[in-house]
């Protein structure tokens, strides 16, 4: 799954004896594309927008995975460079 990191947060419940802090981030799910394959001329995997609206989610820290860079690739579609490097971004720009 890819997501687009908007916010981190921690909350804390006062009220409770342990007071426990949570540690969250708020995410925007993205659409895999072709369903997941990578695009055949660039070899990367592109992700869209998630059609029925429920793309907002609430997510622990530490459910995360690692990160990506996430390339505009036309309205509401993106390529997932998972590499990072001066190479791909210059093929892509």
């Amino acid at each position: 799954m890819v997501a687009w990191l908007l916010a981190l947060f921690k909350i804390r419940n006062i009220l409770s004896e342990t007071a426990a802090v949570h540690r969250l981030g708020l995410v925007r799910i993205l659409n895999p594309i072709n369903g997941g394959r990578s695009h055949i001329p660039s070899g990367h995997i592109r992700v869209g927008n998630w059609i029925n609206g429920r793309d907002m989610r609430i997510v622990r820290i530490g459910a995360v995975i690692g990160q990506v860079q996430v390339i505009p690739s036309g309205e509401k579609q993106w390529i997932v460079n998972y590499r990072i490097d001066l190479k791909t971004f210059n093929e892509i720009y």
